[in-house]
């Protein structure tokens, strides 16, 4: 997961800011000639680019430089003692673990052996060493921390762009499942208008009735599914379908289910209905539909069977469609299928009850 850069700059600015105190505190302990200082200036610019290098690349072999430059600083005497403690705080910029334990501890000890090389042991010897230790700690927790909430950041980020297409998804499902039926019958009763207009204009001023409260009411719908509040019931869906098969000329038959259903289970099976009821009337040519419902161990089964040419030619992998309504029925752990043949076509969704 890539950091950010505000996480590497906080990360970069929690072990440099100490580069320049802890390589340079030795500075004020050189001693010797010309060449000896020279040399211990050399340790030093060795200890703090080393330093630097293993925080902005991350390789474990400027941390290893960093280790042996540290290493030969200590035998310089005393004053020397401070890049032990530098050592334990980059490190855990690319260490994890036991390794990172194991140097932690092994700069702890360095530090202690240097010390007592030096000095007896005492009250100084002992405040060093726990510095050595609490330094490594304390910058390790640090670091995983500002880790932790990089982490969290990116999985923030990426659970609203999931909402975001999850949303979408559910609004272009809802639309092609509302619009869909509703423009279907009004398509099928203006063909009706058409048709009557001249020979019973009684007829037709019924069919364009229809069509203006259908109208209506699908801009109800739309509505309602952009406010996310559209739950169909499968009762009104059943009596609209009914309507739509009949101004279609097709026969209908409802075989209903003896007992209530609860609302996901209810809402599921409305929008079943709805989408089988649409194509059938756009595909099948069919001349009779039948919608049963029955009671099978624990489940409810939705049938939707017609005597057309066999449903859709092709089913559409959009949003929408059959597969938009499979992943509907799945939601409330059901299962959808469906049976195009030359003899017609068959929709069949189980529902649990429970």
């Amino acid at each position: 997961m890539a950091e950010t850069w505000g996480c590497q700059a906080r990360r970069y600015a929690a072990v440099l800011v100490w580069v320049p105190l802890l390589a340079g505190v030795p500075l004020f302990a050189l001693h010797g000639g010309s060449a000896q200082v020279l040399g211990q200036i050399a340790i030093l610019s060795t200890v703090a680019a080393a330093s630097v290098a293993t925080v902005l690349t991350g390789r474990v072999a400027a941390l290893v430089v960093l280790g042996v430059a540290t290493v030969v600083a200590s035998t310089q005497g005393e004053g020397w003692m401070t890049p032990w403690t530098l050592l334990a705080i980059t490190a855990p910029v690319v260490l994890r673990g036991w390794p990172l334990a194991v140097t932690v501890v092994a700069a702890a000890a360095g530090s202690a052996t240097a010390m007592w090389r030096v000095d007896d042991v005492g009250e100084t010897f002992w405040i060093g060493v726990a510095g050595v230790l609490l330094a490594g700690g304390a910058t390790t927790a640090y670091l995983r921390l500002l880790e932790a909430n990089a982490a969290l950041r990116c999985t923030r980020a990426e659970l609203a762009r999931v909402a975001v297409a999850e949303e979408r998804e559910r609004f272009s499902r809802d639309l092609h499942d509302l619009l869909g039926h509703t423009l279907s019958v009004m398509v099928v009763k203006a063909q009706a208008v058409r048709r009557l207009a001249e020979r019973d204009p009684a007829a037709a001023a019924v069919h364009a009735a229809d069509i203006e409260r259908i109208g209506r009411d699908a801009l109800v719908d739309v509505r309602r599914a952009v406010d996310a509040v559209r739950a169909p019931r499968l009762s009104e869906e059943l009596e609209g379908a009914r309507h739509a098969l009949y101004a279609a000329g097709i026969r209908s038959e409802v075989v209903p289910f003896g007992g209530e259903l609860p609302e996901p289970v209810d809402e599921t099976l409305a929008w079943v209905v709805r989408e089988g009821a649409t194509n059938v009337i756009r595909h099948s040519g069919a001349t009779q539909a039948t919608f049963a419902l029955t009671g099978v161990d624990g489940e409810v089964e939705l049938t939707v069977a017609d005597d057309g040419v066999g449903g859709p030619l092709e089913v559409s992998r959009r949003d929408g469609g059959l597969e938009g309504l499979r992943r509907r029925v799945a939601a409330v752990g059901g299962l959808l299928t469906y049976e195009p043949a030359d003899e017609g076509f068959r929709l069949v969704a189980r529902v649990p009850v429970t």
